[in-house]
């Protein structure tokens, strides 16, 4: 019972990593960001379960144009953390930064709903932040090397 179980969320998980990957796809920008060893499949996935875990509310009705930024939200934040908190980023981890942030990046429609301009602000406020925070991690290791 417990191989159905665990099959059954596999798939469930797939299911909906292929369809974030096809709302994905559809920006050609993102394209341009998977020349190394990780796939945009791989990325969706690692999204899809970050979100199921965090909120799986979100992904009762599948992924479209609505649930993409909050889906895509979530995993960005939880990496943004665990950035910030010193753990080194797999390849795909790292790259739900990007991604996201080329989305939250995206001309706003005229009928976009205050709440997504709103999430898509809080993502481009909080990716300059991590930014600036790795670019001076970066330079005060540089600083320490020299030093030595």
């Amino acid at each position: 019972m417990t191989l159905i179980r665990t099959l059954g969320s596999k798939w469930a998980v797939a299911e909906l990593a292929e369809a974030l990957t096809v709302e994905l796809a559809k920006e050609m920008e993102i394209h341009r960001l998977f020349s190394g060893a990780a796939t945009l499949d791989q990325v969706a996935e690692k999204i899809i379960t970050l979100t199921l875990a965090e909120a799986p509310e979100l992904l009762k009705e599948g992924v479209d144009e609505w649930t993409l930024l909050p889906v895509v939200s979530i995993a960005f934040q939880l990496m943004v953390v665990k950035s910030l908190q010193g753990e080194r980023l797999t390849q795909i981890e790292h790259l739900i930064i990007p991604v996201s942030r080329h989305l939250a990046a995206q001309p706003d429609p005229k009928d976009l709903p205050e709440p997504y301009r709103a999430m898509k602000a809080r993502i481009l406020d909080l990716y300059q932040r991590w930014d600036t925070a790795k670019t001076e991690q970066r330079n005060a290791s540089r600083n320490m090397m020299r030093h030595q």
